[in-house]
């Protein structure tokens, strides 16, 4: 689908013949796909401007910022963010952010930190858009960000500018809540089809104290990154433990006792993606590491607001690993190695080498609720998972999944995925039959599954009727069905 010269003189007006475009010979570069044009707002009142002319011409349109996204349909206006790339305020006071949709996690981080904050990182990585919705490795300490979200700036469907919480009652941005009816369940939609339609213009965010240095000490390039130094009252372990039981007795006392930033319950092979440079030296290191550990454990990262508090913290993990007969992996302990984890883990570069290399792309299935049940359905899935390694149609990482506490383990997410290569059929179709069948077991044993696509009617009727109430809300907040975003389910 092209523009015809009228409409495409009607979004020009909006932003400028600078940023709009609509040459065919540059459409193929935004995601390999053939849009009907690609705009590049630079504020609010632009984007809503945009989202009315679509309306009003019925023209389907796609809000990016980073680029993280999922698959697209020719045809569609490309809404290209970057433009909208402001840190609008950092409350110290009241300890938010306000930022636009442009603003990637590491340049927020690296703000806060100067002022002696942090915030929650994403799973996605640094280089995501800090305004992303999800969990990642920090959970532990700051949550995830159904919690961590405050007041939202919204652009609906239909080209309505919603002012969520605090900020659309007084101007103030510390409240997702009120007064009246919320709509964070809508504006962060965490049940399927997950995304919310519309565009996010702003965004606040709870941050958290940050007892590390003002400048992280990063240095080398990638993928080797590590830490000058290992800053002062930090530390980070890997404990392995004999059984499944005696690792979720010490993971719960240490969410207990508060005494973690960060607990990952990785398996070895995440380990050596994380401490590896290239893919051979990864699969040496997976090699190595299986001969050394006792059996399933997880990752610790220790910060101290003194040196009398991180030598409790760290008299108190030793206390509970020992009385859960873990031991530390020895060969982690090595400064330089320590710092690489430090660094992967904080920054938040991890998730991209545990997830993607070697292989080429990955299915993971995702599963949240009491970790510790959690953790016995992932032993299923990764019993499932041996047939696929023995085949060769997934790399073998041991059959292991992964998790986390969240909130020092008032929730727990338990996550398991496969990696392949999309260029094998057999695999292909292997990996979403393994994906539709774990997800669907997820399902039947009460645990909440992000990958069920075989049971979303049997999904709803469990949840109130969730389906039934979001495609009535799609159809009120997108009458002329242009924003492909939160899609009906039926």
């Amino acid at each position: 689908m092209t523009l015809s010269k009228e409409v495409y003189s009607e979004f020009e007006d909006v932003v400028g013949p600078e940023f709009i475009c609509d040459d065919p010979a540059i459409m193929p570069s935004y995601h390999n796909t053939q849009f009907a044009a690609v705009i590049l707002p630079e504020n609010t009142a632009q984007v809503q401007a945009i989202i009315r002319l679509c309306n009003k011409h019925k023209l389907a349109f796609r809000p990016v910022c980073t680029g993280w996204t999922g698959t697209f349909k020719p045809g569609v206006l490309y809404i290209d963010l970057r433009r909208m790339n402001r840190i609008v305020e950092i409350n110290e006071k009241n300890m938010y952010a306000v930022v636009e949709p442009y603003v990637i996690t590491a340049q927020l981080q690296a703000e806060l930190m100067k002022r002696g904050f942090h915030l929650n990182v994403k799973g996605a990585g640094v280089n995501c858009s800090a305004m992303l919705r999800g969990h990642g490795h920090l959970d532990q300490s700051t949550s995830g960000d159904d919690r961590n979200h405050l007041a939202i700036e919204w652009i609906t469907p239909a080209g309505d500018l919603v002012r969520s919480g605090s900020l659309g009652s007084s101007g103030e941005w510390f409240c997702g809540d009120g007064p009246g009816p919320s709509l964070r369940s809508i504006m962060t939609s965490a049940t399927p089809p997950g995304v919310t339609p519309g565009v996010f213009t702003k965004a606040a965010m709870k941050i958290y104290h940050w007892p590390g240095p003002t400048a992280f000490p990063v240095v080398g390039t990638s993928p080797n990154y590590s830490l000058s130094e290992i800053p002062p009252n930090f530390m980070a372990r890997y404990f392995s433990f004999p059984t499944t039981e005696k690792m979720w007795e010490a993971e719960n006392k240490i969410g207990e006792s508060e005494i973690a930033m960060e607990l990952m319950g990785f398996n070895v092979a995440m380990v050596a993606a994380n401490i590896s440079a290239s893919n051979e030296e990864e699969e040496a290191t997976f090699k190595r590491l299986s001969k050394e550990v006792l059996g399933p454990g997880f990752f610790v990262i220790i910060a101290g607001n003194s040196a009398a508090d991180f030598a409790y913290k760290t008299r108190v993990l030793f206390h509970i690993v020992e009385a859960a007969g873990g031991k530390s992996l020895a060969s982690l302990e090595d400064p330089r190695t320590e710092g690489i984890l430090l660094c992967q883990c904080i920054r938040i570069s991890a998730s991209i080498r545990e997830t993607f290399r070697p292989g080429g792309m990955f299915k993971s299935i995702p599963v949240m609720g009491q970790r510790d049940l959690t953790i016995k359905w992932a032993a299923g899935a990764g019993k499932a998972k041996e047939p696929l390694i023995e085949k060769g149609y997934i790399v073998d990482d041991g059959g292991a999944a992964f998790g986390w506490g969240v909130e020092q383990g008032h929730l727990g997410k338990t996550e398991i995925f496969c990696k392949f290569d999309p260029q094998n059929p057999l695999a292909k179709e292997a990996v979403a039959k393994w994906c539709d069948e774990q997800g669907t077991r997820a399902f039947k044993e009460h645990y909440f599954a992000l990958h069920t696509p075989g049971v979303s009617d049997e999904i709803g009727r469990n949840l109130s009727n969730y389906h039934v109430w979001w495609n009535k809300i799609q159809k009120e907040l997108d009458p002329n069905r242009v924003s492909p975003e939160g899609g009906a389910l039926v």
